[in-house]
């Protein structure tokens, strides 16, 4: 008998552990894995899905397969039998966990049936597609969300089923409380969501002229834009430059496009750890994660991004306070503190309402800043 449930871990592709974990000796990512959820070790015994080597042909044709299913079958199939040696297996997106639902079935482990951007696409789907998404969901105890949006949306979109509010949490960057603002009126926007409102920021930055931005994104749409010559577009960030880009900068800006699964979050927890003023769109239910902490604006609203900028580059927007995070319980440590609550009642325990609360979790796993 094993000393403590073992936890499959299911994530992307191109997600693969290992290699990530290179990623991050070389100060490439944050996180020492996708997410953090290496620090569950203390509750569980962890393993993670493989990402087999494959030829260009091969990884084209299980991509084109992934696009048109909207998930990916082939990965999760040669991962069949690690995924039914766990007691559960936590995912990440859709797009993992409706394939375990379509490859181990419900009579498999419980799975931890995370969703991202399956809401938002949800109504562009047809009959069929969705009655095939339900039928897969309805396989899954538990779906859970990032955001109140989501859950009223996968509620009533699939009824009979428990979904619960499970609030994102990462790891943040250090402090620049105290440290003296740049001289040059700056603002720093960075993010790889299909939801960034890259148009709306340039048009912002033309409107503000005497204000230096720096955008990080490595998307397309981004690289798309006609950024005006105050912009700067930077396709990588290491940790430490991330870092240093923060403290060089006088706010943040995370500018959106009307979504359903609050978009930007992580952008937000980092400005709220390193303590730069944030003006933010209010979408998506992103406004849970920061009120109180951030300037919000109506997305599209060019007038109020740019008086929401004016204001925080002049000092007028007030930064998040010192321990906004941490109370507000989006600490990477809170995230997968929630998964382990989540995956102690799929495993026999009660529910414990700690899971859907902005509060710190207490879960018994690695804390943050440890490694």
């Amino acid at each position: 008998m094993r000393a403590a449930p073992r936890v499959v871990i299911a994530l992307a592709h191109d997600l693969d552990v290992e290699r990530w974990r290179e990623r991050f000796a070389r100060g490439e990512v944050l996180d020492e894995t996708p997410y953090g959820y290496h620090r569950a070790a203390e509750r569980f015994e962890l393993a993670w899905t493989v990402s087999h080597r494959e030829s260009r042909s091969v990884a084209r044709a299980r991509r084109a397969l992934a696009a048109r299913l909207g998930f990916d079958l082939v990965h999760i199939w040669r991962n069949r039998r690690l995924l039914r040696s766990a007691d559960a297996i936590w995912t990440h997106t859709e797009r993992e966990h409706l394939a375990v639902a379509a490859v181990v079935g419900r009579g498999g482990p419980p799975v931890l049936a995370q969703s991202v951007w399956l809401w938002d696409a949800w109504r562009g789907y047809g009959a069929l597609r969705r009655a095939v998404v339900a039928r897969l969901l309805r396989r899954h105890r538990i779906e859970v969300v990032h955001s109140s949006v989501n859950l009223a949306d996968a509620r009533a979109a699939v009824p009979g089923r428990r979904v619960e509010l499970l609030p994102f949490g990462s790891a943040g960057l250090p402090s620049v409380r105290g440290v003296e603002p740049p001289p040059r009126p700056s603002a720093l926007a960075v993010g790889n969501d299909a939801d960034r409102d890259w148009p709306l920021l340039a048009a912002a930055a033309r409107r503000l002229p005497t204000v230096w931005f720096r955008v990080v994104s490595g998307s397309r749409a981004a690289r798309d834009v006609a950024w005006p010559v105050n912009v700067e577009l930077t396709r990588t960030a290491t940790r430490e430059s991330l870092a240093d880009w923060m403290a060089q900068s006088r706010c943040v800006v995370v500018p959106l496009r009307p979504n359903r699964h609050a978009s930007g979050t992580t952008s937000c927890i980092e400005a709220m750890s390193a303590g730069r003023p944030m003006v933010v769109s209010s979408a998506g239910g992103l406004q849970e994660y920061v009120e109180g902490a951030a300037r919000l604006v109506e997305p599209g609203d060019l007038d109020e991004l740019v008086r929401g900028i004016e204001d925080a580059v002049a000092g007028i927007v007030a930064g998040p306070p010192g321990a906004a995070q941490r109370d507000r319980g989006l600490t990477q440590r809170d995230y997968v503190g929630r998964y382990a609550l989540v995956t102690d009642w799929m495993l026999g325990g009660s529910w414990d309402p700690a899971v859907s609360a902005f509060a710190p979790v207490e879960a018994g796993v690695t804390p943050a800043g440890a490694p």
